[in-house]
């Protein structure tokens, strides 16, 4: 496949190999030691028992469990998850292929600022702007899934997961994901969920929505973690794993030590969604970077991330699974030439190595804060990196012999219906400039590329509408959020 409305394209025209088979052989049995040797934490007792009566050596560790997996464990749950999803869309023109060598783009989350695209100045999100942002992913055909992008702060916090769910499903038509929360949380947007497709077994055939499922570094499976994966596979909807080790503080400084360990969190979890429900859908994901250890901040704009983001596309498709990936966020304050040059760095990469998600668009301040104008310029990036990865088909057809004799020494291609007929083929320069100066300055009065990527923003947020819901289900929808807020 070469590209869709969903902003997919094929890894076909440009590769990254960075490691060996046998340097995937290594980490892999290096991850298998972790499990077995050292174990991981885990703070919820059924996810205890789950694991317990699969086959791993499980010990009570205070208030807490120690549970070690066996090697056969891992293979055995490696065989038997999906080796490829359907991200399904409200919209089944949006529907996302999570196959080997299909790659799309999405934006960064739960940020909890935003840079008010009328003020410009940095506040916290509120519910409002989830309506706006969520309106505009789904208008950017670059953008192959929605997000749970920022956080409805003017929102009660035990009702800000629900919240935000009801304004995905009403304000987009792509596939949802959506951030760890509580059991009764789950089953309400599962709900919710159902009344957008037309009850649970629609749902189930196809499920809109993926559950990221965060491992809390080092080795640790938290109980809200626990809850939401068991939750979410119960219902039949997909689960991501997500690793955020910072090298340095929560990982080893080293960057292989990080990897190795992403691996085992990452397999940990996989183990626990297999004997939840064999065969069910699992994405690997990873927000693992570095830890500038001069200020003991993460940093997102650094090369590491993309670097160890790499290493997990690798290992994802060495087992065969389909992977997420975080990069494009910036650590940049505005969206400035910072920003642009640390999205391209470690976005492209990404894309390069196949990764099937790469979410980090409109990212800023480590991940903290959203801006409008730099998700139209991240969109750009992304219409040119798939361009990239597309690549171009060598035959007799595309090398036009026949034409480039007609032409002959001397003479002009653009008047040539060929060269109309292909016009289409060559990437274009939207919020990017390629006039000269004068016609610059005509056309947009001077104004620089932010500016011009807040006013494309404000067009779209005008002018787009999403796929309506069915009849009926947007008054299900919140008549479920106010049962859910009444409730707690």
């Amino acid at each position: 496949m070469i590209r869709s409305r969903s902003g997919l394209t094929s890894v076909k025209g440009m590769g990254l190999n960075v490691f060996s088979v046998d340097e995937l052989d290594t980490i892999h049995h290096g991850a298998c030691h972790i499990l077995k040797h050292t174990g991981v934490l885990v703070e919820h007792e059924e996810a205890a028992e789950r694991f317990s009566s699969a086959g791993a050596l499980v010990k009570r560790k205070g208030l807490n469990w120690l549970v070690k997996i066996p090697e056969w464990l891992v293979t055995e749950s490696i065989r038997s998850v999906a080796k490829s999803v359907t991200y399904y869309g409200r919209d089944p023109a949006k529907d996302f292929y999570m196959q080997k060598g299909h790659v799309g783009f999405s934006t960064f989350g739960e940020q909890v600022n935003v840079i008010d695209p009328d003020t410009r100045e940095c506040r916290n999100s509120v519910k409002k702007d989830c309506d706006n942002i969520y309106r505009l992913v789904d208008a950017l055909d670059g953008l192959a899934w929605c997000q749970r992008t920022v956080c409805p702060g003017d929102k009660p916090a035990v009702s800000q997961a629900v919240h935000n769910f009801e304004s995905l499903l009403t304000n987009n038509s792509k596939h949802i994901t959506i951030g760890m929360v509580d059991r009764k949380s789950v089953e309400t947007m599962v709900k919710m969920a159902a009344a957008a497709m037309g009850g649970m077994d629609q749902l189930r055939e196809r499920p809109i929505c993926t559950c990221s499922c965060c491992v809390t570094s080092p080795l640790t499976l938290v109980s809200q973690f626990c809850e939401t994966l068991i939750a979410a596979l119960e219902a039949g909807v997909n689960v991501d794993i997500m690793a955020m080790a910072l090298s340095g503080g929560t990982g080893p400084v080293t960057l292989a030590g990080t990897i190795v360990q992403t691996i085992a969190e990452h397999l940990s979890g996989l183990v626990l969604a297999q004997i939840v429900r064999k065969g069910s859908n699992v994405t690997f994901g990873s927000c693992s970077t570095i830890m500038d250890l001069k200020t003991g901040l993460t940093s997102v704009g650094a090369p590491e991330w993309s670097m160890v983001g790499t290493a997990i596309v690798k290992m994802a498709q060495y087992y065969g699974v389909p992977c997420r990936i975080g990069s494009g966020v910036s650590d940049s304050k505005m969206p400035d030439s910072q920003a642009g040059y640390e999205f391209a760095l470690n976005a492209l990469p990404s894309a390069l190595a196949g990764a099937n998600m790469i979410f980090g668009a409109g990212g800023l301040e480590t991940g903290l804060t959203f801006d409008y104008a730099k998700l139209i310029m991240d969109h750009e990036c992304i219409t040119n990196i798939h361009k990239m990865i597309i690549g171009g088909t060598i035959d007799d057809e595309s090398m036009v012999l026949n034409l480039i004799d007609e032409i002959g020494p001397g003479g002009s291609y653009l008047t040539h219906m060929h060269t109309f007929e292909h016009t289409r083929s060559q990437s274009q320069a939207i919020v990017f400039d390629r006039k000269t100066r004068e016609q610059w300055l005509q056309s947009s009065n001077g104004r620089d590329l932010t500016e011009m990527a807040y006013e494309k923003a404000k067009r779209i947020l005008d002018d787009h509408k999403p796929v309506a819901l069915r009849a009926g289900a947007e008054e299900t929808i919140k008549d479920l959020l106010a049962e859910f807020e009444s409730s707690m």
